[in-house]
């Protein structure tokens, strides 16, 4: 096994030499992008309208978003709602849409009220929301969100059941579940949810309501059929506090959630409980890309769109920027949970970028993830960053994509390569390509795609979760005691835990060629 740790500590001092006089002078340092001020847009769509708000700062054109949707009560308006939840400012990692009713209500799939007798498609309406967004910024696949208050939340519980569009988690604030709707919903794609309901909410019981045209049915009852219709079997956990009593129903893909709170009433922000909060914070645990504060996808392809995540730190200093690509070891291919303790070091001083290729921790999955085929889109990256100096440090056989995107006639950033280091390279001469010729790459070429299949089915992720975990111990004992206090362990568990995700583990199987 090549110790990378070893080779990456010694890295620091070498980057140090290779970059020169580099300063830490704050006040000539830029982030990477000078966001504009928060502000709320009102798009105007079909006859119809939607306020859009940026998140409220950091703000980065190039970069992409989740989206999240969220939905006023009845009666309220698409400001109000905003006024109230002020979502955008939990997280810089949103853009958030608030949509207008056509009417004062949402045509929420009782087929009781004024929307539906008028036949308002309020379905459809979100269907281009969605659209209409998607043609204006980066959006990230498979991270939609949708939230609402009371009759917004029960609007949102429709979509769950009758959109076709695919949400990742959706949250309902001060709603219970009409009987209507109790009745008819189907749940095509499983989905995260939560429920936030004051137990003693007059306007839309938390109990239930009997009426011949809106029934409700009770939170805890809705809590239970929702979690049935998204295949989640397993008994609920039942999590008490002085404030709130958490029903969760959840199995190895999903949760549903019901907090209740004590003494709430029809309201979304409860005593010792932020719902704004609360929701992002739901939704950051669920999301397919955990991004944190040093973390940025941005967008370098579409049909279909293709981001690349890059992490960056040490933006407060001036000089040369330290690009980090990471290569294979007997295990597992790059990532970014490779650079756990080499980045936060390197950032003391420098200005640092960590970027994964395709199919690698949070940058997007190809077809054929490839050294070669990922050149454009690592120039790309590396123009967005707009760097002046770079310093390019590659781990194994990341030198290949080094060189390659170094030689490339196509390549812009590279006329501001200041130097170049390649760490424990692999060199394509004859004996090294015939040894990629061989075991495992002649193997994995032997059992092709029924070892996709086979891995596709769930079969190796034991498999890989074995592996992960004694990798890790391994990792533990290679870190010196003076460096254990930089080792980023919470973020290395993130990312190489990822890899255990069927997805990934199938595209280890496909990365298998790309050396030979």
């Amino acid at each position: 096994m090549r110790s990378y740790l070893y080779y990456l500590l010694k890295i620091v001092a070498i980057t140090w030499l290779l970059s020169g006089c580099n300063g830490t002078d704050n006040k000539s340092a830029s982030p990477v992008s000078k966001p504009p001020e928060s502000d709320v847009n009102k798009i105007s769509l079909n006859g119809r309208s939607y306020y859009l708000s940026l998140p409220a700062k950091n703000f980065d054109s190039k970069k992409a978003y989740k989206l999240l949707l969220a939905f006023h009560g009845s009666g309220q308006g698409a400001q109000s709602m905003r006024s109230m939840s002020a979502l955008e400012s939990a997280s810089d990692n949103y853009i958030v849409v608030y949509p207008q009713s056509k009417v004062e209500e949402w045509n929420e799939g009782c087929d009781c009220n004024k929307p539906h007798r008028l036949g308002i498609d309020d379905l459809g309406f979100v269907d281009e929301v969605v659209a209409d967004v998607k043609t204006k910024y980066n959006i990230i696949d498979d991270e939609l969100y949708a939230v609402g208050f009371s009759q917004g939340g029960l609007f949102a519980q429709n979509l769950m059941c009758n959109s076709d569009l695919q949400f990742n988690a959706i949250a309902s604030i001060a709603s219970p579940m009409s009987v209507q709707l109790s009745q008819s919903c189907y749940i095509e794609n499983n989905t995260h949810y939560m429920m936030v309901h004051g137990k003693n909410d007059k306007t839309l019981p938390y109990y239930g309501l009997t009426h011949s045209n809106f029934g409700l049915i009770a939170s805890e009852y809705a809590i239970e059929l929702i979690a049935k219709e998204n295949d989640i079997e397993s008994p609920v956990e039942v999590e008490k506090t002085n404030a709130t009593t958490k029903y969760v129903y959840k199995n190895d893909t999903h949760i549903n959630q019901l907090v209740a709170i004590e003494g709430g009433g029809h309201s979304w922000g409860f005593t010792g409980f932020n719902t704004t909060e609360e929701v992002i914070s739901f939704f950051d645990s669920v999301s397919l890309n955990k991004l944190d504060i040093h973390s940025s996808l941005y967008r370098v392809g579409s049909q279909p769109s293709k981001d690349v995540h890059v992490r960056s730190m040490g933006l407060e200093h001036s000089g040369p920027a330290i690009i980090l690509l990471s290569g294979f070891n007997k295990n597992f291919h790059s990532d970014s949970a490779w650079f756990s303790l080499l980045q936060p070091l390197i950032a003391k001083t420098h200005r640092v970028h960590v970027i994964e290729r395709f199919g690698n921790g949070f940058s997007s999955d190809v077809d054929q993830p490839s050294y070669a085929s990922f050149v454009s889109a690592l120039d790309k990256t590396l123009n967005i960053l707009n760097e002046d100096e770079l310093i390019v440090v590659s781990f194994a056989s990341a030198n290949i994509l080094a060189h390659l995107w170094q030689v490339s006639p196509d390549s812009h950033a590279s006329a501001n390569l200041k130097g170049m280091l390649w760490v424990d390279p692999d060199i394509l001469l004859s004996h090294s390509i015939s040894l990629y010729q061989d075991w495992p790459v002649s193997w994995y070429r032997e059992v092709g795609g029924d070892l996709i299949e086979h891995i596709q089915q769930g079969n190796w992720t034991e498999r890989t979760l074995g592996k992960l975990a004694a990798e890790r111990e391994e990792m533990n004992a290679l870190i010196p005691i003076n460096y254990q206090n930089d080792m980023n362990w919470p973020y290395f568990d993130l990312i190489s835990q990822g890899r255990a995700q069927i997805d990934k583990t199938s595209n280890s199987g496909k990365r298998n060629h790309e050396l030979s």
